[in-house]
C-alpha cells in the first residue's frame, strides 16, 4: 500500500451513501464478528485480502502492547510522585485566582500523565503555572522585573528537579515506550482503515479493530469513527464483502 502519513483530522461521510443503503447491509456487519474466526465454507466464497489478515495480527500485537506499556506508566506512577518537587506556590494558583506573574502562566500538564491531562487543586479547578517558557515567550529577552526574575529562577528549579525524577523513576523510559505503543497502533488502525475487507470475516476484523480502539478514549473513538467506520461503508458499498 501508499506510503503515506497518517491525517490528524479526514474527511466526511461519503454523502452517495443512503441510510437505507446502510441499514441494509447492517445485519451482515453484525454478524460479521462472529464469522472473524470462521473458515469459509464455500469453495466459490472470495478469499480474505491477506493484507487485512496481517493486519489483523498487527493490531493484536500493537494493542497488547498499547496495554502493557500503558500498566507500566501506572505501575511507576506513584514512585514518581513520591520523587517528584512540590509545586511552588509562588508560581503557581487556581485557574481563576489572581495571582503575582499568573498572566504569564499556563495550565500545568501532569507530566507523569501520558496524555498530559490537566492538574487540578482540591477545589477541583485546574491549577496554572508560570513556566520558565512562557516567560521567555513573552519577554523574548527583554529584561524581566525583578519579582518576575525570581519566578524564574524558581520555575527553573522545579523542571529541572521534575526532569529528574521523570528520569530517576523511569517514567521518562516508560512514557517514551507508551507513546511508541500508541503511535504503533494507530498506525495500524489507519493502515486497516485503507485496507478493503472482501468476505463478512474482514469486516470482522474491523469492527473488533474498531471497538477495541475506539473504547481506548474520546480521540480514539473519534479516529475509529472516521477511519475504520468510513473504510466499512466503502467495503459494503463495493459490496464484495457479504
Amino acid at each position: 500500500m501508499p506510503n503515506e502519513s497518517v491525517p490528524v483530522a479526514g474527511e466526511a461521510m461519503p454523502a452517495n451513501l443512503s441510510r437505507r443503503f446502510f441499514l441494509s447491509r447492517m445485519g451482515g456487519v453484525a454478524a460479521a464478528s462472529a464469522l472473524a474466526a470462521a473458515p469459509v465454507a464455500a469453495a466459490s466464497a472470495p478469499e480474505e485480502n491477506p493484507e487485512l489478515l496481517r493486519l489483523g495480527a498487527r493490531f493484536e500485537a500493537a494493542h497488547a502492547d498499547y496495554f502493557a506499556t500503558s500498566e507500566r506508566v501506572s505501575e511507576l506512577q506513584p514512585v514518581f510522585r513520591a520523587m517528584a518537587p512540590a509545586l511552588p506556590a509562588e508560581i503557581s494558583g487556581s485557574e481563576h485566582e489572581r495571582f503575582d506573574g499568573g498572566a504569564y502562566s499556563d495550565f500545568y500538564r501532569d507530566p507523569a500523565s501520558p496524555k498530559l491531562e490537566d492538574v487540578k487543586g482540591a477545589d477541583g479547578r485546574r491549577v496554572r503555572i508560570i513556566s520558565s517558557y512562557a516567560l521567555e515567550r513573552n519577554f523574548r529577552g527583554q529584561k524581566m522585573p525583578k519579582s518576575i526574575d525570581r519566578q524564574y529562577r524558581l520555575a527553573i528549579e522545579f523542571e529541572t528537579a521534575t526532569d529528574a525524577a521523570l528520569q530517576a523513576s523511569g517514567m521518562a523510559a516508560a512514557l517514551q515506550a507508551h507513546r511508541n505503543a500508541d503511535g504503533a497502533l494507530r498506525r495500524v488502525i489507519y493502515d486497516m482503515s485503507q485496507t478493503r475487507a472482501r468476505t463478512p470475516a474482514g469486516l470482522g476484523i474491523k469492527v473488533r479493530a474498531t471497538a477495541a480502539y475506539a473504547a481506548l478514549g474520546a480521540d480514539e473513538r473519534f479516529s475509529a469513527s472516521l477511519w475504520l467506520a468510513k473504510s466499512m461503508w466503502s467495503d459494503l458499498e463495493e459490496g464484495e464483502a457479504l
